[in-house]
């Protein structure tokens, strides 16, 4: 659909940004254009309204609605005299972006972290029951590769601690710093 409508114009660069964004962080394009549209709406949407703005498919809004309500970015409402669904994103950065951080975290990164600490365990169990020195060097770099992995994700799970307000303040700090 073209429009001459610079409005139109802005919301549509800005939804296709949005995608864009999603797809870096490695989440639907799809998933990311809605997400985008319900942000800059600022008010409760049905899927139908989602999918005629975006001309998608009833399914494919159904799917990544769903997505987009298990990463905790948007709420599922009823509004009065309205049977329908409506959608609402969480208009606050901090609170989804933690949130999507998290549950990120929480499928992708913890199994992964479990699997190494028992890939380092098992090395240092064979390590210690064998004097094969490839072998205790295997260990041992392991062993460092886990700790940084252990740190690196302590550092995420404190940021995710941190009270958005003062992870802004230091945040404009460190930009400040760049200026």
């Amino acid at each position: 659909m073209t429009t001459s409508d610079p409005r139109r114009g802005i919301e549509d660069r800005f939804i296709n940004e949005w995608g864009l964004l999603a797809n870096a962080w490695g989440v639907s394009p799809l998933l990311g254009r809605i997400h985008g549209l319900l942000l800059l709406v600022g008010r409760p949407m049905t899927a139908e309204g989602v999918c005629e703005r975006l001309d998608i498919s009833r399914a494919s809004a159904s799917v990544q609605l769903n997505a987009i309500l298990g990463w905790g970015l948007a709420r599922r409402m009823y509004l009065p005299g309205d049977r329908r669904q409506h959608y609402l994103a969480e208009p606050e950065p901090w609170t989804w972006f933690r949130r999507a951080v998290r549950v990120r975290k929480e499928r992708e990164f913890d199994p992964v972290i479990a699997g190494l600490n028992d890939a380092a365990a098992e090395a240092q169990r064979m390590a210690q029951a064998s004097d094969n020195a490839d072998l205790r060097g295997e260990a041992e770099r392991l062993a460092y590769l886990l700790k940084f992995v252990r740190l690196f994700f302590g550092g995420i799970e404190t940021f995710l601690q941190i009270e958005p307000s003062a992870l802004q303040a230091f945040l404009k700090l460190a930009d400040d710093e760049r200026d």
